[in-house]
């Protein structure tokens, strides 16, 4: 327990630290990933935007700054490209469907972002990870690489690199039944794949900093996104920008410094490399220390016994008393009262008035078949007009009371 306090101790003196240095740190850009096409900071998306722009010269590419769903309601497109950047790409059930349709009547819907939504990824039979723990905490900055097919490449060149964060981001389940890859991060695994859906292709890219101002400006790294919207079609109907999903990952991502103190202080420790190792590290070993002390430290507790249930004990007495007289009558009586009892307290029902409507209540209320029911109640009223009721019918009785309520158990 005291290692764990030096280690929290620690882990406080580097955030102070580091909130110091930072403070008086004023030569490093704003590397937040906004993604904006206004945006001209390293990771915005003003390069990307107006390289899809150049690409459309006769075309004015559309922004677009709602939910999918509410985009998708004004248009009816069947050979158009729609562009998303982001940083997450997070949807709902509508955005979905909305998604969904269309591509399948013949549009290209491409899709950056580090995180695409779960739901809206398992509807595509695909699944995304990331190596970004791992390798963070063995190197935070290097030379790093991303790279394309053959088939989409038009030149010899087919890598492209940037000194920064490596790309950890890749596709771990892809059906290939529909899937084609398209690209590889600096590993190489898949980051870049196209799915094909109905008349149209979903291009899925989960590495939204490959397509940023930072790394498209470096050499001639903007050829990365040319050779990529060389496969979109030549002559669509619209272009369309979103700059929905990118305002609320940024949004999110500031919603600490609105007050929030809490917010800002985790936003802090997850920017800074060293401070967000430590932080995992402190999680490891507390989740450590938590599973090694994880025993009883107290005495067994003795199992009480449960209190025995007198009513039942009374009541088989007194049918035992019934049977040695050899009083069917009131036997049958009683597991007739007993019946309608439960009967009146289970589906409210009246029990008074016996008729086919009163049956085929019942019926749909226990879930009992009508014929069951209504044989039951025939036999019901037999003994009630009966005066004298023999082994047989009382046995009969029994049984069919068991049948109804073995629909119930």
């Amino acid at each position: 327990m005291k290692i764990l306090r030096h280690i929290v101790v620690v882990f406080l003196l580097a955030a102070g630290m580091a909130g110091c240095s930072s403070i008086n740190d004023d030569s490093m850009p704003d590397l937040r990933e906004t993604y904006r096409y206004r945006d001209t900071r390293p990771f915005g998306g003003y390069m990307a935007y107006h390289l899809l722009q150049n690409s459309y010269p006769d075309l004015n590419v559309q922004v677009k700054t709602n939910a999918f769903a509410t985009t998708a309601a004004w248009i009816s497109d069947t050979n158009s490209v729609y562009v998303s950047l982001s940083k997450n790409f997070f949807t709902d059930e509508e955005d979905d469907n909305a998604l969904l349709d269309y591509v399948y009547k013949g549009n290209i819907a491409f899709i950056s972002a580090a995180e695409i939504d779960t739901a809206f990824l398992n509807k595509l039979y695909c699944g995304q990870d990331s190596l970004r723990m791992l390798f963070e905490m063995v190197a935070s900055y290097q030379t790093t690489k991303v790279s394309l097919v053959p088939a989409v490449v038009t030149g010899s060149d087919s890598m492209k690199q940037y000194y920064f964060r490596p790309f950890t981001n890749y596709f771990s389940r892809i059906n290939d039944r529909y899937c084609r890859i398209v690209g590889y991060n600096n590993f190489q695994q898949p980051n870049f794949i196209t799915f094909f859906w109905g008349k149209g292709r979903f291009y899925l890219h989960c590495e939204p900093r490959a397509l940023s101002n930072y790394f498209l400006l470096q050499k001639d790294n903007y050829r990365y996104l040319e050779q990529v919207m060389q496969t979109f079609p030549e002559n669509p109907e619209h272009v369309y920008w979103d700059d929905y999903y990118n305002k609320v990952s940024f949004q999110s991502s500031r919603a600490g410094g609105n007050g929030n103190n809490t917010g800002s202080f985790w936003n802090a420790v997850f920017k800074n490399p060293p401070l967000r190792t430590a932080f995992w590290i402190i999680l490891a070993l507390l989740v450590l220390y938590i599973l090694v002390n994880f025993k009883r430290r107290q005495r067994i507790i003795p199992i009480i016994k449960p209190v025995q249930n007198s009513s039942v004990a009374y009541a088989e007495a007194i049918g035992g008393l019934y049977l040695k007289e050899k009083n069917n009558k009131t036997i049958a009586e009683k597991m007739i009262n007993y019946f309608n009892e439960s009967v009146r307290t289970r589906y409210f029902l009246n029990t008074n008035v016996v008729d086919k409507d009163f049956i085929n209540t019942l019926s749909k209320k226990s879930g009992v078949p009508f014929n069951t029911t209504e044989t039951l109640y025939r036999t019901i009223q037999q003994v009630a007009n009966m005066e004298q009721t023999s082994d047989l019918l009382l046995l009969d009785l029994n049984n069919q009371i068991q049948q109804f309520n073995k629909y119930n158990s």
